[in-house]
């Protein structure tokens, strides 16, 4: 737990120009050997308030996250931060909401004849063009290029058995989603025209599913793509075992499977997301949706690129999480990511996957990060927050 603390002006002053391999820093944090200085210069979250007297740095969990009014109450669970000022969020009644000042305001983006379809995979390039897709019936890519005045739909897939459960792109024009088994494989499709237009992949080129199993759209993040071609799909679902993993490296156009025994998949329980830093170190995070505490069979860590997955080192996230995300850092000092993991009951945060530490008791069901490094998250109740910089 983040602990508030009142530092002189030389602490501070240590605290953000030491060099990493420096003499040790005062534990401000109750867990041992944590470099602050490192949290600081890519979470974001450390505040420092100059007054008479100290200079205090706030680090409570209440001072991690800025909440915002989206006039809605739908469950979001698809979410892109284009901005600091700029983002789009999905989830339940086909809601749509957008941001394009910083969350002061919010725009609702109705699409015609769909009212109580879940849309819960979203991708924006910008304040004004975005695509989407439905989880469910009926099973559909929406593409707007207006900020929401209008949506075309791009795909349509009338197999009753079509749930699109992730879309994610690659660059501008190339992007890929999947869907739950369709005629017993993974039905995933392909665009390379800015997702104006969509094309299946050959069944054959994808491992078929057992019995039950398939991706969870709960965050729009259980399909990760990666530079230009790479991608990954976490599955879960169907009867006891080690969740799997589908791999590509030429953008789709063939699969291959690889388990990942620390993550155990069941009826309720499996992979919910995947998040790389580099085309080698990925994360994997999920558990059972039913067992929100539960911090057992909930991660899996690979560095060579997804090909094998283990179990971290030392402690685990503190319970099911639903979404997780590689944080670029902006320090030169440092240049390794920063891990972020949330789920419905708190988030937690780790410098290299082995070892996690609690970051918030809010939870939330996804969170993204910008280019500009502003990490926005979304839940319940139309929850939308932005952590505070």
């Amino acid at each position: 737990m983040l602990t508030s603390c009142l530092l002189s002006s030389e602490q501070v002053r240590q605290l953000f120009y030491n060099e990493v391999s420096g003499p040790s820093k005062p534990n401000y944090f109750k867990q041992p050997g944590n470099n602050l200085r490192t949290l600081a210069s890519t979470l974001g979250i450390v505040i420092v308030l100059l007054n008479s007297i100290a200079t205090e740095l706030r680090t409570h969990a209440d001072d991690v996250w800025q909440s915002f009014d989206t006039r809605t109450q739908a469950s979001l669970r698809g979410l892109v931060a284009v901005s600091k000022d700029v983002a789009w969020a999905c989830g339940s009644k086909a809601t749509i909401v957008e941001t394009i000042d910083g969350g002061k305001s919010w725009l609702l983006h109705a699409i015609p004849n769909l009212k109580d379809v879940e849309i819960r995979s979203i991708h924006a390039w910008d304040s004004d063009k975005a695509i989407v897709a439905t989880a469910g019936q009926p099973a559909l890519i929406l593409k707007t290029v207006d900020r929401g005045a209008s949506w075309k739909t791009t795909y349509d897939h009338r197999s009753p058995q079509a749930f699109f459960d992730g879309l994610k792109f690659w660059n501008d024009r190339s992007g890929i989603a999947f869907s739950d088994p369709v005629d017993g494989g993974l039905l995933i499709v392909k665009t390379d025209d800015g997702g104006d237009s969509w094309k299946a992949i050959e069944p054959s080129a994808v491992p078929k599913t057992d019995t039950g199993e398939a991706g969870f759209a709960a965050s729009n993040s259980s399909i990760h793509a990666f530079g230009s071609q790479l991608a990954w799909i976490g599955l879960g679902g169907g009867s006891d075992g080690p969740s799997r993993i589908f791999r590509t490296q030429d953008a789709g156009s063939t699969w291959t499977s690889h388990t990942a025994p620390s993550i155990v998949r069941g009826t309720s329980s499996g992979i919910f997301s995947i998040a790389f830093e580099n085309k080698s170190k990925g994360i994997a995070v999920g558990g059972d949706y039913n067992k929100l505490l539960v911090d057992t069979e909930n991660i899996a860590i690979t560095e060579d690129g997804g090909l094998s997955w283990r179990a971290p080192q030392t402690n685990r996230p503190r319970g099911f999480r639903s979404s997780v995300l590689a944080l670029p850092s902006i320090s030169s000092l440092e240049p390794k990511s920063t891990w972020l993991a949330c789920g419905p009951s708190g988030c937690d945060w780790s410098s290299d996957g082995e070892k996690w530490f609690a970051l918030s008791e809010t939870g939330f069901h996804v969170i993204d990060v910008a280019k500009d490094h502003a990490v926005w998250a979304a839940g319940s109740m139309g929850r939308v927050a932005r952590m505070i910089e």
